[in-house]
C-alpha cells in the first residue's frame, strides 16, 4: 500500500491491540502518549476525503519469508522471535529508505541495491524481476527509492 490512512497523528505506547507476550496496558501505570501532529513534516502531509491523514507508507504491515534454498542473507538471525520462525520478519516499510542506511536486521548491507538482492522466499520474484531488468531500469528503480527521504 502506498499511503496508510490514519484518523489521528497520536499514539500510545503499549497500545491497546499489544498482546501478551509484549508489554501491554495492564504491566504499565499510563501508557505513554505521543502526538505527533504539532510536528512540521507531519502537518505537510495529505488528507483524503474522509480527513484521514495519508503517511506515505510502501509496505504492506506483515511479516514475510525473506529466505529459501537459494538466498539466504536475510534468515541468519540468531537469536529466536517468539512465536516466528527465524527468517520470517516483519519487513521495513519503504517510506524514508533513502535516509535509514544500512540495512537489513543486523544492519550489515549497505546498498539498497545489495538489500534487493538479498530478498529470498516471498520476495524472490521482486528480486527476480529486478535482477533480471536492464542496467537502466535497475538504476530507475534506485533513483525513484532515493526519492523516499524523511524529512527533518
Amino acid at each position: 500500500m502506498e499511503s496508510l490512512p490514519l484518523d489521528s497523528l497520536s499514539f500510545s505506547d503499549p497500545g491497546p491491540e499489544d498482546m501478551a507476550g509484549t508489554l501491554n496496558v495492564t504491566q504499565v501505570k499510563e501508557p505513554a502518549v505521543y502526538d505527533l501532529s504539532q510536528r512540521d513534516r507531519t502537518k505537510k502531509l495529505k488528507r483524503n476525503d474522509k480527513g484521514q491523514v495519508l503517511v506515505p507508507l510502501f509496505g504492506d504491515l506483515k511479516r514475510h519469508t525473506m529466505t529459501d534454498n537459494d538466498i539466504d542473507q536475510l534468515g541468519n538471525e540468531l537469536i529466536a522471535q517468539r512465536f516466528v520462525d527465524r527468517n520470517i520478519f516483519m519487513t521495513a516499510e519503504l517510506w524514508g529508505v533513502a535516509s535509514t542506511p544500512p540495512y537489513g536486521h543486523r544492519n550489515d548491507i549497505t546498498t539498497m541495491d545489495g538489500v534487493i538482492r538479498a530478498h529470498g522466499g516471498d520476495g524472490r520474484k521482486a528480486c527476480d524481476a529486478y535482477v533480471n531488468a536492464s542496467d537502466e531500469d535497475r538504476s530507475k528503480i534506485i533513483a525513484f527509492l532515493k526519492t523516499l527521504e524523511i524529512e527533518q
